[in-house]
C-alpha cells in the first residue's frame, strides 16, 4: 500500500524477484524491427543504406540520416534484410522500420582498442555518435545531450540507478554485473560534458550497497531518498545544476569508447502476476514484446501489457511492438484495480505530493473549463509526467494525463471548432 507525503509518494516496491535474479540473454529472436529514422528523432527518417535481401551483421550500419547530422541506424542483429514495414508505436507514432529475420552467431569477445593518454570530450563525443548511444531515461541520444551541457549546463553527472519505480530493477542488475564498466563510463561522460564530477545514485538496502560500493576504486554511491519521485541525486546546492544519465547509457560509452562497440541492447525488467519467470533479461533493440514475453513465459493471459513501470508506463494492445531505446520495464498483468473517476473533491492531495510544487489539480480544472489563457502562469510546462497526483486521488482522475494536455494548451486562446465547411 502506498503512503503519500509531502512532494512524493512511498510506493509498494515490487521487484523481487526479478532484482535478485543475474540478467539473462534471450535465446531467439526470430525477427527485429528497427525504425529507420534518427535515433531520439523519430520525425527525422534515416535513408537505407542497404538493399532489400543484403546480409547484414550485428553493429552494421543500416540507415543514414536524410539531412544534417544524427545518430545512424545500427542492426542489432545478424541475418538478413527482409524489408520494411509501417506500424505504429504507442511512445513515437507512425514509423517506417527495416525488418531483420535473425541469425545465431556466437558473438566473440572484442579486443581493448588501443590509445595513448586521456580521452578528449570529442573523442568521446565521437564515439558515443558513432555507437548510437541512446540514454535509456528519456531516448534522447548520449551524444547530442552531452555536448549540451558542455557550455555550463552541466556542474555534476549522475549515473541514475535509483529505480524509483515499482518493477523496474535493470539498472540494479546493471550494476550488479558491471559496476566497475559504469563507473568508467560516468568518468568518460563528466569529460565530454565538463562537469566538475559525477557519482552513481542508488537507492539500494545498505548491505546491497555496500557489497556494491566495495567493488569500486572510490566511492561514487549516492543514496536516493525513498519516496517517489526523487529530487536529490547529489549533495549539492540549489544553484548546481546536477544532470542524470541512465547507468546502460554510462556502460554502453564505455564500450564504445574502449573497444569501439556500438548500442545494440537494451536490459528490460519483465514481470508482472502473469509472468512465469520474472526477470531481467537483455534483448536486441527492434524485439517484439510477444517474443520477450515468450522468453520469460507467461503463467495465464495478460489483461494488460504495459510498456514501461507501473507509473509512467503506456498499455499497449499490438503486442509485435518492438522493444527501442527508453524502454527498460515490461509489465504483463491480469488486472489492476482502478477508482471510479468522479469530480474533483478539492482535498489537495495532488498539490501535496508533487515534487515540482504545481497545482495539478487545478491545472485540470483550468484546462477541462477551456481557460487555456490561464494555465500558462500555472506551469503546466514544469511537469515531468512522474504521475503521483493520479496515484494519490482519492476520486480516481488521471490527473498527470491533463496536466500533460495542458502544457500543449498553455497560453491558447483561439479554439478550433472545426472545419470552414460545417459552418
Amino acid at each position: 500500500m502506498s503512503i503519500f507525503t509531502k512532494r512524493g509518494v512511498r510506493l509498494p516496491m515490487m521487484k523481487e524477484p526479478a532484482a535478485s535474479r543475474p540478467i539473462e540473454e534471450i535465446e531467439t529472436v526470430g525477427q527485429v524491427l528497427l525504425p529507420l529514422a534518427v535515433k531520439g528523432d523519430p520525425r527525422r527518417s534515416c535513408r537505407p543504406a542497404l538493399v532489400t535481401y543484403s546480409s547484414v551483421i550485428r553493429g552494421q550500419v543500416i540507415g543514414l540520416p536524410e539531412e544534417g547530422e544524427g545518430t545512424p541506424v545500427i542492426s542489432s542483429v545478424t541475418g538478413v534484410l527482409a524489408g520494411t514495414r509501417t506500424l505504429t508505436h504507442p511512445l513515437y507514432g507512425e514509423m517506417v522500420c527495416a525488418v531483420l529475420d535473425c541469425m545465431v552467431v556466437d558473438a566473440a569477445e572484442p579486443a581493448p582498442r588501443p590509445h595513448m593518454g586521456e580521452w578528449k570530450p570529442e573523442e568521446i563525443l565521437g564515439a558515443a555518435r558513432t555507437a548510437g548511444i541512446v540514454d535509456e531515461l528519456d531516448g534522447i541520444p548520449l551524444h547530442e545531450k552531452l555536448r549540451a551541457w558542455q557550455n555550463g549546463g552541466c556542474n555534476f553527472l549522475v549515473a541514475d540507478a535509483a529505480e524509483q519505480e515499482p518493477y523496474a530493477s535493470s539498472a540494479w542488475a546493471v550494476l550488479n554485473e558491471s559496476i566497475e564498466q559504469v563507473q568508467e563510463g560516468v568518468s568518460l561522460a563528466v569529460t565530454a560534458a565538463g562537469a566538475a564530477g559525477g557519482h552513481i545514485a542508488v537507492r539500494l538496502p545498505a548491505a546491497r550497497r555496500r557489497r556494491l560500493a566495495r567493488r569500486l576504486r572510490h566511492s561514487q554511491l549516492f543514496q536516493v531518498r525513498s519516496r517517489y519521485p526523487a529530487r536529490r541525486y547529489a549533495h549539492a546546492a540549489e544553484d548546481v545544476a546536477v544532470c542524470r544519465i541512465g547507468v546502460q547509457a554510462c556502460l554502453a560509452l564505455y564500450r564504445a569508447v574502449v573497444y569501439g562497440e556500438p548500442q545494440c541492447d537494451v536490459v528490460i525488467t519483465v514481470a508482472g502476476d502473469a509472468v512465469a519467470t520474472p526477470q531481467n533479461i537483455r534483448v536486441p533493440f527492434g524485439t517484439g514484446v510477444h517474443q520477450v514475453l515468450r522468453a520469460c513465459g507467461l503463467s495465464v493471459d495478460p489483461d494488460y501489457v504495459v510498456l514501461g513501470d507501473a507509473m509512467t508506463g503506456v498499455a499497449i494492445q499490438d503486442l509485435e511492438i518492438p522493444v527501442l531505446p527508453g524502454i527498460t520495464c515490461l509489465l504483463a498483468l491480469t488486472g489492476r484495480k482502478t477508482a471510479v473517476s468522479r469530480p474533483c473533491i478539492g482535498c489537495g492531495r495532488c498539490a501535496q505530493v508533487c515534487h515540482a510544487g504545481l497545482l495539478p489539480g487545478e491545472i485540470a480544472a483550468q484546462l477541462e473549463n477551456m481557460h487555456y489563457e490561464r494555465l500558462s502562469v500555472l506551469l503546466p510546462g514544469e511537469c515531468d509526467g512522474c504521475g503521483a497526483c493520479s496515484h494519490v486521488c482519492p476520486a480516481g482522475r488521471d490527473v498527470a494525463v491533463r496536466v500533460m494536455e495542458a502544457q500543449d494548451n498553455a497560453g491558447t486562446i483561439f479554439l478550433n471548432w472545426g472545419d470552414d465547411d460545417d459552418a
